[in-house]
């Protein structure tokens, strides 16, 4: 029941750190396209 736990921990990092990225990604792309416009 442990091990699921950590796994379960791990998962939910891997996953918030990938949240973050897009979150990252998209913000990059605003500012691409307003310096388009």
């Amino acid at each position: 029941m442990e091990a699921l736990g950590i796994m379960g921990f791990i998962f939910g990092l891997a996953a918030l750190a990938q949240v973050l990225k897009l979150k990252k990604i998209v913000e990059t792309l605003k500012d691409e396209v307003n310096e388009l416009k």
